[in-house]
């Protein structure tokens, strides 16, 4: 059996995920997010937004100009079926770089964060038998305490199901 690195499947998702999409009105004073495909929402702090949702229905980009992108989809990684719930865990242990990480295996997440080349990464994933309801952010680390309060909203009504 080979073994494949979800991670550059993921990263390139991530990259195409905007050129195959339309843009969203959101309220800026009140933004929220509800995916009927796979059911997650979550909501973020009032501001000046572009928002993509992808054409397939598998989330949303959000960015501000200023270096944040955010990222709210269900992870359908071919293989997602295929992977037990033991060995999505596993994976949050196998991300060597991580600076911070959180496993609740009794809620059937993770949550890691890094930084890559001056930008923190953030990534929070639950786990479902077909797809990985999945909250991604990536902006300047210099910008930290700007997206603070953004990322802490996201992540806290991040809904998966």
């Amino acid at each position: 059996m080979v073994k494949y690195s979800v991670f550059p499947l993921l990263m390139f998702c991530l990259a195409v995920l905007p050129v195959h999409a339309e843009e969203i009105a959101v309220d800026p004073k009140a933004p929220a997010y509800h995916n009927a495909r796979f059911g997650f929402s979550l909501s973020w702090t009032p501001g000046e937004y572009t928002v993509f949702e992808a054409d397939n229905g598998d989330g949303i980009t959000v960015t501000d100009g200023k270096g944040l992108t955010m990222q709210a989809y269900a992870d359908l990684e071919p293989r997602a079926s295929d992977v037990s719930r033991e060995n999505f865990f596993a994976q949050a242990n196998r991300k060597p770089k991580a600076e911070y990480k959180r496993v609740n295996k009794e809620q059937g997440w993770y949550a890691l964060s890094y930084v890559e080349n001056g930008n923190i990464i953030y990534i929070k994933q639950f786990y479902h038998k077909d797809h990985w309801p999945t909250l991604h952010f990536e902006y300047p680390q210099s910008m930290k305490k700007q997206y603070d309060p953004l990322v802490n909203k996201a992540v806290s009504t991040f809904r998966p199901f």
